[in-house]
């Protein structure tokens, strides 16, 4: 419960604010050392091929396997600034969020590029302002192209009847065997923009807080149609998974569980707001199509 207490703080602070800058430096050269400071920046660095160019990352990122050992700088919310300055990098990337480390940097002198990761549109832009930063515009335009494209092929995909009911569930306690604490993606999130995109109705679109709780007794009240439910403690758990599957089982009076409209999604990269974030809208596109 730990790390799903600090997993939801990452994913409400992503990204507040609307602005997206780069404080420039004198020296135009592209950026040689990049460190970054979180999980969806690693990723659109990668997408951007830069990957090679990149020496520090938070506890929480993921680069991919061929990436190498890169340093670790301590978490997303909290990185330890002594170890990114010794990594001596000439661009730090970091999200609109972290208002403090922003100020730290500037203090330090250091380079830095500032994202907005709440968002569709946020992420959008960011493939070009991150581009742009690391010298790389022309492949930066050619990704938010692709990424534009498939969102659009999405749209032009969904059909036009009655829209289903949708949950997503983003943590969850299982530990006496029984669902409680249902965690869910609020419609002012980047997975509740994709479930409206992707032809879904979020049965908790108006909420004040991005991921609210809810008990049992509201899952029955809200009645979903379709549950998404995204595990990633469960990647390389098919045991857990399957306990977790058998815990929804129990709740047939769920409109959702009774018509076998349970999704549970252990994929990690879904919950990250990079680019691969059209990944998890063709995802959630497929699994709302009409049967």
């Amino acid at each position: 419960m730990r790390r799903l207490a600090v997993f939801l703080l990452i994913l409400t602070a992503v990204g507040v604010g609307t602005s997206t800058a780069v404080v420039s430096s004198e020296d135009p050269a592209p950026p040689e050392r990049i460190v970054s400071l979180a999980p969806s920046i690693t990723e659109l660095l990668f997408a951007l091929d830069v990957g090679g160019r990149v020496v520090g990352v938070t506890d929480w990122c993921v680069p991919p396997p061929d990436a190498g050992e890169l340093s670790r700088v301590g978490g997303h919310v909290d990185p330890n600034m002594e170890a990114v300055v010794a990594l001596h990098p000439d661009l730090v990337v970091v999200e609109t969020a972290n208002t403090e480390i922003i100020d730290k940097l500037k203090r330090l002198g250091l380079k830095i590029c500032v994202v907005e990761h709440r968002h569709m549109k946020g992420i959008m832009e960011s493939v070009i302002h991150v581009g742009e930063a690391c010298g790389v515009g022309e492949q930066a335009a050619v990704l938010r192209k692709e990424l534009g494209e498939r969102m659009a092929a999405v749209i032009a995909r969904r059909g036009t009847g009655p829209r289903p009911r949708v949950m997503i569930v983003v943590g969850r306690d299982v530990s006496s065997g029984r669902l409680s604490d249902l965690y869910l993606a609020g419609g002012g999130t980047f997975l509740g923009e994709m479930l409206v995109l992707a032809g879904g109705e979020n049965v908790i679109e108006s909420t004040v807080v991005s991921y609210p709780m809810i008990s049992m007794e509201g899952l029955l009240r809200l009645a979903p149609e379709v549950v998404v439910d995204l595990a990633p403690e469960c990647a390389d758990d098919p045991a857990k998974k399957a306990d977790l599957e058998q815990a929804w089982r129990r709740y047939e009076n769920v409109p959702a569980v009774r018509d076998g409209r349970v999704h549970v999604l252990t994929d990690p990269s879904l919950l990250v707001p990079g680019p691969r974030f059209v990944d998890t809208l063709e995802r959630l596109s497929s699994i709302l199509e009409p049967d």
